[in-house]
């Protein structure tokens, strides 16, 4: 999914940054960043919904949004929202993203390809490298030494603090990152809230 970013990024915050706030029993169909915009779109028990934030204005400009997956005739899944405008939120095989804004009349007002993108991590098996379980119980820390929480759900994202082995976290939500291959699951250890790789942990 694109360019990849070592800086801090507002995935880093998934579930506690107010713009795309969501109760832990919430997982995320779709995440990534366009040059303007971030998309999320997530699954509350059966329905779809998407938040939009702008970037520039420091605005979510759509909130919950209702969703619907839509056909495609492409090797693509795309989730669209309405309203006075419809949004398209796609992600292709090759795990490149896009958003489409279109206005009521048909005119295209936004069109952007996307980056660090993570999408949903099915129950069961997957071709993500990790342990797969639902978020939303504790899980034990199974690294060597101390498992390193990042900011965000990718290999390179600054460390934010690291749990010993044998150390319990509360686990907040799973993604899958298709750049790295990793499950990742975000976690509170301590007070302090980071991503880590599902290798290294394990549901108690």
């Amino acid at each position: 999914m694109a360019a990849v970013s070592n800086a801090p990024t507002p995935l880093g915050t998934l579930v506690q940054h107010p713009q795309l706030a969501q109760a832990s029993t919430v997982e995320t169909m779709l995440y990534f960043e366009t040059a303007s915009m971030v998309v999320r779109v997530y699954r509350g028990g059966s329905s779809l919904f998407m938040n939009i934030y702008n970037k520039a204005t420091d605005v979510v400009e759509l909130r919950a949004a209702p969703t619907q997956l839509v056909p495609s005739t492409r090797d693509q899944t795309v989730y669209r929202a309405g309203g006075e405008a419809q949004r398209f939120a796609r992600i292709n095989v090759q795990g490149e993203t896009e958003l489409e804004i279109v206005a009521a009349n048909g005119t295209v007002v936004l069109k952007e390809s996307g980056s660090n993108a993570v999408v949903e991590v099915p129950s069961g098996s997957s071709d993500f490298r990790g342990n797969n379980f639902a978020p939303g119980t504790p899980a034990l820390v199974l690294s060597a030494e101390a498992a390193r929480l990042r900011s965000g759900p990718r290999l390179g994202s600054t460390i934010v603090a690291t749990a010993p082995r044998r150390a319990v976290v509360d686990v907040l939500e799973r993604v899958g990152n298709p750049e790295d291959g990793f499950i990742w699951y975000q976690v509170t250890y301590q007070g302090t809230t980071g991503w880590v790789r599902g290798d290294l942990l394990q549901p108690t």
